[in-house]
């Protein structure tokens, strides 16, 4: 594999330079209680003033709704815990400052629930849904955001952040705009690194592997890693490989028959066969490095306080961005729920719906979310006005930041028959890397079959 230039392990400093472009000294000051207040009073500011950001041909639902009300509601997944709360809290913010508009939530599991409520004609006005979403645009079921977001200036396509634009993008309409942001990446034990004289975070998989020896000891495994599609497919994309046959999003059949499969089943399986990896869950793996029995583990930006909550200020956590392979760059998968909009409603509740998601991603709500959940910011202005010191406390936030920066940052393929892929990708990769089945063999079962399901087989 090539190596690229070492990074260092991410400080207040280094997070500064990076990534607080042009934040104000102020913003870098506001506690969370200032900036729920600073929300919602540019929130009543922008109901009076209006967004400006709808195209000609579709004005604002603040003066096209002036003389009557809206309701709709809105579906979404988040029961309870921060992103549940930070739902509630914003949706709050919305209704208190559109007094021409009510949002509903209905906490449900929209992503399998909205197929056969759509069939039965009674769909919610705007829903949260995973990325297969291929069923539904193929069924003419969804109405394309292209209409709304053509013209505006926070949903262009030069403040959207690249693969926050591309996902659920289908032939040049966009029928999902994503909702939550999460990227793969490591956190890490830093009082671990230093003892061990490493200065420097892992940029490539062979200086992560190099660490990982000089972390082991008799009570310490030195890397923990989830078996699950999410957190392979990005090493497999920075060595080379693609998701899809010819495309990382779009294609009949599958492309795992290479040497970038081969050569990253490969490495993980050496790592495990020395004693320098463990396979886990995201809470047990949380609790292992607590409890210092582990150095570092793999997880997403959006599980960072949740680490953070475990550790409980034994010592401090660093992050890092899932390092770079054989092409000489990192590479990522973007994850997380994205609006839809069902055909089936009034012109005037589908406005008021495109005024929330617009809403949504206007930088003073986007920092609230992003502070209280973990997810990435999705535009630039978003990004820019996170404050710098929230970013210094949070490195897995700010890794983050820079990863949905990167052209090498994709979504996953909005074909429903690619879930079944990933699921038997989880199966053959553990079992490659754990030596019950040759690694050869694994890839090409997993070849065959994930062939199959995307012209049609069925894994059920």
């Amino acid at each position: 594999m090539q190596e690229s230039q070492r990074g260092h392990i991410p400080n207040r400093n280094s997070i500064l330079n990076i990534l607080a472009k042009s934040i104000a000294a102020t913003s870098s000051r506001r506690s969370r209680r200032n900036l729920i207040a600073s929300g919602a009073a540019a929130a009543v500011m922008l109901s009076a003033c209006g967004s400006g950001s709808a195209a000609a041909s579709v004005t604002s639902s603040r003066s096209t709704t002036a003389q009557s009300h809206v309701t709709f509601s809105l579906w979404e997944s988040h029961n309870g815990g921060p992103v549940g709360s930070a739902v509630s809290a914003l949706v709050n913010m919305f209704n208190a400052s559109h007094p021409d508009i009510t949002v509903k939530v209905v906490v449900t599991k929209a992503s399998s629930k909205l197929p056969a409520a759509i069939a039965a004609g009674n769909p919610p006005t705007l829903a949260e849904i995973s990325h297969y979403d291929g069923t539904l645009v193929k069924g003419n079921a969804l109405l394309s955001w292209n209409p709304y977001i053509n013209g505006s200036t926070e949903l262009s396509q030069s403040n959207v952040l690249p693969s926050v634009w591309t996902n659920g993008e289908v032939q040049g309409q966009h029928y999902r705009i994503l909702a939550s942001a999460k990227i793969s990446e490591v956190f890490y034990n830093e009082s671990m690194f230093q003892a061990a004289g490493i200065t420097t975070a892992p940029t490539t998989w062979a200086e992560l592997a190099a660490d990982a020896a000089k972390l082991k000891s008799p009570s310490v495994i030195p890397l923990g890693w989830k078996d699950s599609s999410a957190h392979i497919l990005p090493a497999i994309l920075s060595n080379g490989g693609s998701m899809l046959a010819g495309s990382n999003s779009v294609g009949t059949s599958v492309a795992f028959n290479d040497a970038a499969t081969s050569s990253t089943f490969s490495y993980f399986k050496s790592l495990y066969s020395s004693g320098d990896m463990v396979f886990d869950h995201g809470t047990t793996l949380r609790q292992d490095l607590a409890s210092g029995h582990m150095a570092m583990i793999d997880g997403t930006s959006a599980g960072e306080q949740k680490v953070i909550d475990s550790v409980g200020g034994k010592f401090k956590v660093g992050a890092f961005v899932e390092p770079a392979g054989s092409t000489g760059h990192a590479a990522n998968l973007l994850q997380g729920l994205g609006f839809v909009l069902p055909k089936g409603h009034s012109k005037a509740q589908d406005q008021a719906a495109y005024t929330f998601v617009s809403w949504w991603l206007e930088p003073t709500q986007q920092v609230y979310w992003d502070e209280h959940t973990g997810f990435a910011p999705e535009t630039r202005t978003a990004a820019n006005a996170l404050p710098a010191s929230f970013l210094s406390s949070h490195p897995g936030l700010a890794a983050s930041v820079q990863a949905m920066e990167s052209p090498y940052t994709y979504g996953r393929p909005v074909s429903d028959r690619y879930a079944q892929v990933q699921a038997i990708l989880d199966s053959a990769f553990q079992q490659a890397v754990t030596g019950s089945v040759p690694i050869s063999s694994a890839i090409s079962q997993l070849q065959s079959q994930g062939n199959a399901y995307m012209s049609g087989a069925s894994a059920l």
